[in-house]
C-alpha cells in the first residue's frame, strides 16, 4: 500500500515537471504584460495590439514562433530583458522609447535595461536589431554579430 502511494506520487511529480518545462515564466512583469497585450501568431508588435490581453499560460513553443518583436518602453516599463531568451527564432527586434507624437521623445533612463542583451547572441535567425532612445551601456554590435544594428 505504501509503495503504491509512493509510486503514484513519483509519477505525478514527473508529469508535473514535464508540464512545467513547457511553460514560459517571465522575470519581468512588464515584459509579460507586453507579451500578453501584443502577441500574435508570428509577431509581437505594438502596431497590432490585441483588444483583450492573452489570459492563462503562455507556452515556450508559442514564443519560439515569433519572428518580429517590438516593445515600446514608454508603454511598458521593462527593467530586465532576460525574457528575450524565449524568442529563439526572432528575426527582428525593435526596442524603443517613443510617445504618440514627435514632441513626446525622450531617453529611457533605466540604466541597465540592455545588460542582458547577450541572450540574443546565439539567435541563428536574428537579422536586425533596432534601438531607439535608450541608454546604451554596452557594445550592441559585438553582442549581435550576425545582425544589422541600428541605434538612434
Amino acid at each position: 500500500m505504501n509503495y503504491t502511494i509512493t509510486f503514484y506520487l513519483g509519477i505525478f511529480i514527473i508529469i508535473l515537471i514535464f508540464l512545467m518545462e513547457r511553460i514560459a515564466f517571465f522575470k519581468d512583469e512588464e515584459f509579460l504584460r507586453a507579451v500578453r497585450d501584443t502577441m500574435g501568431k508570428d509577431r509581437m508588435s505594438l502596431a497590432k495590439r490585441r483588444e483583450k490581453p492573452i489570459k492563462g499560460i503562455i507556452r515556450k513553443s508559442s514564443l519560439r514562433k515569433i519572428k518580429f518583436l517590438s516593445i515600446n518602453f514608454k508603454d511598458y516599463h521593462v527593467k530586465d530583458i532576460t525574457d528575450l531568451g524565449y524568442f529563439k527564432n526572432v528575426e527582428t527586434i525593435i526596442l524603443t522609447y517613443m510617445g504618440d507624437n514627435e514632441e513626446d521623445i525622450g531617453t529611457y533612463e533605466e540604466e541597465n535595461v540592455l545588460d542582458n542583451l547577450h541572450f540574443v547572441k546565439n539567435f541563428k535567425n536574428l537579422r536586425r536589431v533596432q534601438l531607439y532612445h535608450l541608454k546604451i551601456n554596452c557594445d550592441v554590435k559585438s553582442v549581435c554579430p550576425n545582425a544589422k544594428v541600428f541605434i538612434d
